[in-house]
């Protein structure tokens, strides 16, 4: 733990999130944070690492609703009454520990990040240390260089003034505006992409919040803090910020994770990841192929698990003792890599792919297009089929 740092310092950890968009790897029993996502080393546990160079464990805390996180580790676990988005998430943390010490100052971290650089990541936060004690009536975001992006908060900070101006997933016209006022001759405009990470002291954030509306987590909308909060036109002058160099990746989708795990990767060969499902994840009841956007494949054998096709056409999917055989009619010179993740020991034969995903599970084999990674259809199949595990446990 760095010396110097103060005994009202506080870390939460925010591990509510239910990493639909990598399904079905991140299910009921089985979430994102607690996954071996890269180099068989899991977020939760990159988070955790990180934490204790700033607080030692009696002071590392850790936010999620019940039942989320198997194995909070040393963090001491504040429990929500049910996942409500980052606000809710945050609002808890921060009253819990007012109601601990008034004095209290917290560091948020995001418990689904890799991070490559931890000393750069350590030193950044550092200095955010260094001016919270200098300075508590303020609420810091970090950011690491970036240009402007309609997928990622965007954090513009202008040298000059000081002024810091935080905006939301840009439109495309905010973007060619922030990327025309950084690249003017005379700016010291730059901008960020926003990280996910916060700082400030429970009294100022409980002050604040009240000022704003309802205090009470139960009663705040179900939404980010960054569109409650950060974004409130009323707050931008209590923004502050750090700039951050370390090398991150939010693990965000499928296409992230084959990003991340195989940068190098030039063959047309399938890539692969091969899991282990653990004891507590929730298994999904049998029944018929669950289709969307995408044409119902043609089925032969012995269907053991339930078929998820999601924008796939003309798919052929054959079951024959241990083997599984999928065959697409995409061309060969598609050279776009299938990411194949796979917790069993069947043998799987994959032709005709161009990208996408093949997910083959004790309970599920799914089959999504590569357009369909970054649609939406893995969130909306993992949220029928919750619905169904739900139905079949009442």
């Amino acid at each position: 733990m760095a010396t110097g740092m103060n005994s009202h310092l506080h870390v939460l950890i925010l591990a509510g999130g239910s990493g639909r968009r990598l399904w079905p790897w991140s299910r009921p029993g089985s979430r994102k944070p607690e996954l071996p996502l890269v180099h068989d080393r899991t977020p939760l546990e990159e988070a955790i690492e990180t934490a204790l160079t700033l607080v030692p464990p009696d002071r590392l805390h850790l936010v999620a609703a019940e039942g989320v996180i198997s194995q909070p580790g040393p963090c001491q676990l504040i429990i929500e009454p049910r996942g409500r988005n980052t606000l809710s998430a945050v609002t808890v943390g921060a009253l819990k520990l007012f109601e601990r010490d008034p004095q209290s100052q917290v560091i948020v971290l995001p418990a689904d990040h890799h991070i490559a650089d931890r000393d750069a990541l350590r030193n950044g936060l550092y200095q955010t240390v260094a001016a919270l004690n200098a300075c508590e009536s303020g609420f810091w975001i970090h950011g690491t260089e970036s240009a402007p992006s309609g997928s990622y908060g965007c954090v513009l900070v202008d040298d000059s003034s000081g002024t810091v101006e935080f905006i939301e997933k840009p439109t495309p016209e905010q973007c060619e505006q922030i990327t025309e006022s950084v690249a003017g001759a005379a700016s010291e405009m730059k901008s960020f992409r926003h990280c996910g990470i916060f700082a400030f002291g429970t009294r100022f954030y409980r002050d604040t919040l009240s000022e704003l509306g309802p205090l009470d987590p139960d009663l705040l909308p179900e939404i980010s803090i960054d569109d409650y909060l950060i974004s409130h036109p009323d707050f931008s002058s209590s923004l502050k910020f750090q700039p951050l160099s370390h090398r991150w990746s939010d693990l965000g989708d499928w296409r992230t994770i084959r990003q991340v795990r195989f940068p190098h990767r030039i063959s047309r060969a399938n890539v692969q990841i091969r899991g282990q499902e653990v004891d507590s994840i929730s298994h999904y009841p049998p029944g018929e192929p669950l289709v969307l956007d995408g044409v119902a494949p043609l089925t032969e054998g012995d269907l053991t698990k339930r078929i998820v096709c999601l924008g796939m056409p003309d798919l052929k999917i054959t079951h024959e003792g241990s083997t599984w055989r999928i065959v697409g009619n995409a061309d060969a010179a598609d050279s776009i890599q299938t990411l194949v993740f796979h917790t069993t020991d069947e043998v799987l034969e994959i032709e005709g792919l161009a990208g996408g995903l093949v997910a083959c599970m004790s309970d599920l084999l799914v089959v999504c297009s590569e357009e369909s990674l970054g649609s939406g259809l893995l969130q909306k199949a993992s949220r029928v089929l919750d619905a169904e595990l739900l139905g079949d446990k009442s």
